[in-house]
């Protein structure tokens, strides 16, 4: 039987692989880190939400199946469409989307929660990797890159509204498929100076604005909490560090008490202590859960599979015959380590605690169905490429 499906799976076979070894070990973490969360909601159930992410993981699987068999340039006029809507995506979801703890990110279709800027991000990326396809045989001008630079800094500034560090993700990664894209030097470094330019003016805005008790527009005033806590400085004079209730300030010292016990090789599974006081352990916090229960040794296998992922988005660039298939795989694959990246340097505490959670490891969502998407792409863009 199993052969029978593995002659079904096309493109990148690394990928596949990868994807069922984060599968299986996500499904064994979560198992263990929803205790608490089970114990709150269902009385001790912890299956119920083993189910809820094995299921999502296995949808995401079956999606990734038929995507790859989707020749992506055949839409790329439908998604040339969708570029023009995700404005509007952004404003409604920012206006009239559901709010969690704060902020608003998502919108509600069917019942389910999906997060707009992971539409954003899938549009953004296929119609950037297009834009530089067609610029491969012939010289960059200003007039070629405004149309990119103009959805880049549009797009990336209405996610950090409400999401900054997932905007700060989205704007490097399509620096990388900028330069890729062999946009010239000159070029690069006005999306660079953009986005730390972005990063300076939100942190300096929510300063001003919890100063002076101006009306919020967005989360900086978060983002400036978060920034006080990491630098260990009151930077808008309220006497507050990391603001009154100190919940960001407890995440990371919770995050990093979990690191430091699991040692070389962990607790052992199901041992954590801290997943009973580490808010959101099973999705923010989840790469500081493996680190207690599988040590250090736990910590770099799932960075490994990570690494082995951009790897294999940057060797499908370099053995593709056609410059969008090529862009597009290493778009969406940085996309995707990126976030883990993030994930796993604000669980170790060496940038400012965001949300951002694990791609396929944390706790099951639509989250995990638009990654899968994005790998069902790759794969999709890979398949009839020779020795991939």
């Amino acid at each position: 039987m199993l052969s029978t499906i593995s002659k079904h799976l096309k493109g990148d076979r690394h990928i596949w692989f990868i994807y069922l070894l984060i599968s299986i070990l996500s499904s064994v973490v979560v198992y263990s880190a929803v205790s608490a969360l089970a114990f709150k909601n269902t009385g001790g159930i912890a299956e119920f939400y083993l189910l809820k992410h094995v299921f999502f993981l296995f949808f995401g699987f079956v999606i990734m199946f038929f995507v790859q068999n989707i020749d992506i340039t055949k839409y790329l006029g439908l998604l040339k469409l969708l570029l023009f809507f995700c404005p509007v995506l952004m404003v409604y979801t920012l206006l009239y989307g559901h709010s969690v703890g704060g902020a608003k990110r998502w919108i509600l279709i069917l019942g389910q929660t999906i997060q707009s800027s992971d539409i954003v991000r899938l549009v953004l990326i296929t119609n950037l990797s297009a834009m530089l396809a067609r610029k491969q045989n012939v010289s960059y001008s200003q007039k070629d890159l405004i149309p990119m630079l103009l959805w880049i800094g549009v797009l990336v500034t209405l996610i950090a509204i409400s999401s900054f560090s997932t905007s700060i993700i989205l704007g490097i990664t399509c620096l990388v498929i900028m330069w890729i894209g062999r946009v010239p030097k000159t070029y690069l470094l006005t999306i660079l100076g953009f986005i730390v330019g972005l990063v300076f003016l939100s942190i300096a805005g929510g300063v001003l604005i919890k100063k002076y008790d101006i009306v919020e527009i967005g989360r900086f005033g978060t983002v400036v909490d978060r920034v006080e806590v990491f630098i260990n400085k009151d930077l808008d004079d309220d006497n507050f560090i990391g603001g009154p209730d100190g919940k960001n300030s407890n995440q990371k010292s919770y995050g990093l008490v979990a690191v430091a016990s699991g040692g070389v090789f962990g607790v052992g599974p199901g041992n954590s202590a801290m997943k009973n006081v580490l808010p959101d352990a099973f999705s923010d916090f989840i790469y500081s859960i493996i680190c207690e229960e599988y040590g250090l040794f736990g910590g770099f296998v799932v960075l490994s599979l990570f690494i082995w992922l951009l790897y294999r988005g940057l060797y499908n660039v370099n053995n593709t015959q056609r410059a969008f298939t090529g862009l597009l795989s290493v778009g969406l694959t940085v996309s995707i380590v990126l976030q883990a990246f993030a994930h796993m340097l604000i669980n170790v505490g060496l940038v400012p605690v965001t949300g951002q959670t694990l791609p396929l490891f944390s706790q099951g969502g639509t989250a995990i169905i638009f990654n899968c998407i994005a790998l069902g792409i790759v794969l999709s863009v890979t398949k009839t490429e020779p020795n991939i």
